[in-house]
């Protein structure tokens, strides 16, 4: 391992001849504004400590850095390009603060500022075609970071089409606002002063990039608030560097490809906010040849890892594609909104990306498991109305079952097992949730207050069976509006929450059971929900009428007037075709 050389410096010193970089392989900017602001009140507190005036100062972080070992020269000044491995989250705030003083101090346009304005100018950019800039994220967010230091500007909606930029986005706007209340007490220069010359870093530059890992793991052994997703990585790679570096020329090829599925993980969790933990868990959890009936804890995962590769290190590259298999398979988990209402509990999304990534089973094989596993998860979790705590075993023991890692070479020959095994476990949980008895919950609990996500999905399989069985036209172009606005905006009471005149007797008895009862509600776009409020079901039944909606449109064809008696009805009727439609075959 490469001799340490800390260097102890304040933020100005540790800016000064230096280029940072995010490389591919690292997580992009990431804290929220929890964090920020457990920075900007350490900078606070500090200036209003009686002790400042003396000469206080502040420790920030360590910061680790791997060296480039290339220089970028402009004019007469020569700057070392470094990544950052270990203190980007907070470096980048600092640095996104700079930029906020900056546009805060070109606002007020005071003469006093002039020098500070143009020094701060020459620090983010080091030269006339604007190409080296202070620092550069990585992915689709570095053009945002960029613009920001470069113009000062926010992105637009439009270009917010990541978590990442996002989240930079968020950074911008909360350091822009910490600033205007600091000028609302104090003087901006004072700031800035205590920014570069009061925080104080040790910083660590390494040249070998397998010392580059195994110092941040030691580093990062304390109990420290770093992502566990950061810690399996930086784990891995320091092994792969301990163990596998012996010939040059392999471990180049190696090292490759554990930079790529490693910036590929990043690329995606930069795009959705998808958790650090979850993805090592799920990762370990599906990878353990033993079957488990609950999903890894994460620092047994870590362990879990950190085993089998110290005993094969060649399994490194292995775990790392590995992870990004599962990291590629979560995100379409959490980025279908159609599904939320199955997605959201913990061990149906494990089994979703076993069944997905399962090695014994054909793509028709799982494609029908899908199917057979998004009626399951919603009978339990939507129409029993089930939490977490229920069924954890069955689906866990089921996702492990689907993996058989031990018996990987033999795939083929265990392909139709797993698949009839998988359906046969499905079989035996419905069995514990017979559909007869949905009526208890779907028809006499209340399906709006705590069932808001649950309900949309169980009204958007209605609007497409109803299409389905009818031959009519679904309206993609109304429900995308439905699906990209908030719940509330799109739930319609027939029976409105607040009566109006109009619906004076229509409810005598339990108004508000019947009005937030399933047979009640409906969805429609915004714009018309907003429109028809609480006027009365004649008015109602025209909108219905010239909607898109075809469930609105079924109202109206069936029921001359709105009363409890229809709510009543309609209940049943949704209750009945809940029960065929969430049917699982060979029941």
């Amino acid at each position: 391992m490469q001799q340490l050389n800390p260097m102890y410096l304040s933020f100005d010193e540790m800016l000064q001849k230096r280029l940072f970089e995010i490389p591919t392989y690292q997580r992009a900017y990431s804290w929220n504004t929890k964090q920020r602001n457990e920075l900007f009140s350490d900078i606070t507190k500090l200036y209003e400590s009686p002790e400042y005036k003396q000469g206080r100062t502040h420790f920030m972080a360590t910061v680790v850095c791997h060296s480039q070992m290339r220089e970028e020269a402009y004019d007469t000044d020569v700057f070392n390009i470094l990544n950052i491995v270990d203190g980007q989250q907070r470096i980048t705030t600092l640095i996104i603060l700079l930029k906020a003083i900056h546009k805060k101090m070109v606002e007020l346009d005071n003469i006093k500022y002039r020098r500070t304005i143009f020094y701060l100018e020459e620090l983010m950019v080091k030269d006339d075609n604007k190409k080296l800039i202070l620092i550069q994220t990585n992915h689709n967010s570095s053009i945002a970071l960029r613009e920001y230091l470069l113009k000062g500007v926010h992105p637009t909606e439009d270009k917010v089409t990541t978590h990442a930029i996002k989240t930079l986005k968020s950074g911008f706007m909360d350091c822009e606002r910490f600033i205007e209340n600091w000028c609302e007490k104090h003087e901006i220069l004072d700031l800035l002063m205590l920014i570069r010359n009061k925080l104080f870093f040790i910083l660590h530059i390494l040249n070998d990039e397998g010392s580059v890992y195994t110092v941040f793991e030691v580093l990062n052994s304390r109990g420290l608030d770093v992502d566990w997703l950061d810690k399996c990585k930086s784990m891995l790679l320091g092994i792969a560097f301990e163990k596998l570096s012996e010939n040059a020329m392999i471990f180049e090829d190696r090292l490759k490809w554990l930079h790529e599925y490693w910036g590929k993980i990043y690329e995606v969790i930069g795009i959705t906010n998808i958790p650090g933990d979850e993805i090592v868990r799920f990762a370990a959890t599906l990878y353990n040849p033993q079957e488990s009936s609950k999903v890894m804890k994460i620092d047994d995962a870590i362990e879990y890892f950190k085993e089998i590769c110290g005993k094969d290190p060649e399994r490194v590259i292995d775990i790392s594609q590995w992870l990004a298999e599962v990291t590629s398979e979560l995100k379409i988990l959490y980025t279908d909104k159609k599904k939320k209402a199955v997605t959201k509990i913990i061990q149906a999304r494990l089994l979703a990306v076993a069944i997905n990534l399962s090695p014994h089973l054909s793509s028709e094989q799982s494609e029908d498991l899908m199917k057979y596993w998004e009626k399951i998860t919603f009978r339990v979790f939507g129409l029993y109305r089930k939490d977490s705590r229920h069924q954890v075993g069955e689906f866990v023991r089921l996702a492990c079952f689907l993996m058989g890692f031990k018996e990987f070479e033999r795939a083929n020959k265990y392909s139709n097992h797993r698949y009839k095994g998988a359906k046969d476990s499905i079989l035996e949980i419905a069995k514990q949730f017979p559909l007869k008895e949905i009526g208890k919950t779907l028809g006499e609990e209340d399906s709006y207050s705590q069932w808001k996500v649950e309900l949309r999905y169980f009204l958007y399989n209605f609007e497409k069976d109803l299409a389905e069985k009818n031959n009519l036209s679904f309206s993609v172009k109304a429900w995308e509006n439905i699906w990209t606005m908030n719940i509330e905006d799109t739930i319609e009471h027939i029976y409105p929450q607040v009566e109006s005149l109009a619906w004076r007797g229509k409810v005598t008895k339990r108004k508000q059971f019947h009005c937030n009862r399933v047979g009640n509600l409906i969805l429609l776009p915004r714009k018309i929900n907003s429109k028809v409020s609480n006027q009365g079901y004649i008015a109602k039944s025209v909108e219905y009428k010239n909607t898109d909606i075809l469930a609105a449109k079924d109202i109206v064809e069936n029921y001359e007037d709105w009363d409890y008696k229809s709510i009543e009805d309609r209940t049943q009727n949704l209750i009945s075709w809940a029960n065929t439609y969430w049917e699982i075959d060979g029941e």
